[in-house]
């Protein structure tokens, strides 16, 4: 592809936004009408650890995911043209690799705060990130890399 050929996906919340707000609004909600996930302290241990796991291997899949992007040298902002196409890495397992890894440090911290209502505002940023990032970042690539990409998405599930 051409460098410069097209301006990019046009995505134009940044993806972190579209888990961190909501994220941020179940926290608040959670300070003032408190409900936990469990109780008791053996429970809100084994979620605090499964929650903690969660983080750690969202951060870790987001490091290996810009990583992949920087060997590619295409850039991981989404509203600038990609030079080439991410088929290696954690793309082989799944096409969004950095949505998913905010997802699980989503629910980690939901976790680790023991928080039922970031829990609820969940579904919301993944039905927002895939309204204003995922799709057009599909629409933006099928136009780009045709075949390959079509051929990609037979591949690798969106998710996982």
């Amino acid at each position: 592809m051409e460098e410069g050929k097209s301006r990019g996906p046009d995505v134009r919340v940044p993806p972190p936004l579209l888990f961190a707000l909501p994220l941020a609004l179940g926290l608040v909600v959670q300070r003032f009408v408190p409900i936990d996930i469990v109780s008791g302290d053996g429970p809100a241990k084994i979620i605090d650890l499964v929650g903690a796991a969660e983080i750690v291997i969202g951060v870790s899949l987001a490091a290996w995911a810009v990583l992949t992007f920087r060997r590619l040298h295409t850039p991981i902002i989404p509203v600038r043209p990609a030079r080439k196409l991410s088929v290696v890495g954690p793309y082989t397992m799944t096409r969004n690799p950095m949505y998913l890894s905010f997802a699980l440090v989503y629910l980690g911290v939901t976790f680790v705060t023991n928080a039922f209502w970031p829990l609820l505002f969940l579904p919301e940023a993944l039905v927002f990130t895939y309204l204003f990032a995922i799709k057009r970042e599909e629409r933006y690539l099928a136009r780009e890399f045709g075949d390959a990409y079509t051929e990609y998405c037979a591949r690798v599930r969106r998710w996982i």
